[in-house]
């Protein structure tokens, strides 16, 4: 065999296997580029149900309705239910994981667990800044330890 068709021969199969790596490389940032986007749910057109407030653990019993909001996309509203009653208003997000609440609006009927749904609007109007991690998204102000946790709905 001459030198030129070992040569040819050599770049050939060199050119396949870094083909075939570079292939490899992209259908696995492509599988784990899809794995994020199903266990990271969206900030915002997600239900987010609340499971803890002040870090205390919201216990099932304690209200008639779960206890959620969702951050609308479209014109910055959010909805929910405080557990007794449906809430309703805005919110404004800035950088740095910055979001503010405007002013909640609610039905007023009285229920159990009535307090329950006032600390947690009281939480949603202290808030400053969010953080989400995997399925949680947390709501804090400043420093202090988080106002309310939530974990997405499935």
């Amino acid at each position: 065999m001459h030198f030129g068709k070992k040569l040819f021969i050599l770049l050939a199969i060199a050119a396949l296997f870094i083909h075939w790596n570079s292939a490899k490389k992209t259908m696995g940032t492509h599988i784990l580029i899809d794995s994020i986007a199903v266990s990271n749910p969206p900030l915002q057109d997600t239900h987010w149900t609340l499971v803890e407030l002040m870090g205390k653990r919201i216990p099932d019993s304690a209200t008639n309705k779960e206890m959620y909001i969702g951050l609308k996309k479209e014109q910055n509203r959010v909805e929910g239910n405080g557990g007794c009653n449906t809430i309703a208003g805005t919110y404004t997000l800035g950088k740095k994981n910055e979001i503010l609440f405007g002013q909640m609006i609610s039905t007023r009927m009285m229920c159990p667990g009535i307090k329950y749904e006032d600390m947690f609007l009281k939480s949603l109007s202290s808030a400053d800044h969010y953080f989400l991690k995997a399925d949680t998204l947390l709501l804090t102000h400043g420093k202090l330890p988080p106002l309310a946790k939530f974990v997405a709905k499935k």
